[in-house]
């Protein structure tokens, strides 16, 4: 036997007015989210750079001790002892002192 269900006239959808504050909390909460996740990319390229810095600067200090105390003359000179080559996500190379084989990456999170 099919009993015929009779509409109930007190139940309500969903208002225009509340289905719009739903979407206004959700496209608050994804601008937030997209916000930070841009930061975090950010912080993952420079601190790429930060570690491929370390690795130059292990290889100067390699370099130094087996050439009897002489630095490397250029940067380039640097890149052949590094693998793999150095590449720089931030789009800015360290600066090389060959007098006292310093190298310097004047780079901040805004700038990757």
């Amino acid at each position: 036997m099919l009993r015929l269900l009779r509409p109930i006239r007190n139940q309500r959808g969903v208002t225009l007015v509340e289905l719009m504050v739903v979407v206004a909390i959700i496209a608050i909460i994804a601008a937030i989210a997209i916000t930070l996740y841009q930061n975090v990319q950010q912080k993952a390229k420079l601190s790429a750079d930060q570690g491929t810095l370390a690795a130059m600067r292990s290889a100067v200090a390699i370099y130094y001790g087996k050439n009897n105390g002489i630095f490397p003359g250029t940067r380039g000179a640097i890149n052949l002892l590094v693998t793999p080559t150095p590449a720089w996500q931030c789009g800015t190379a360290p600066t090389y002192t060959a007098a006292d084989g310093t190298l310097t990456l004047a780079v901040t999170v805004n700038d990757c």
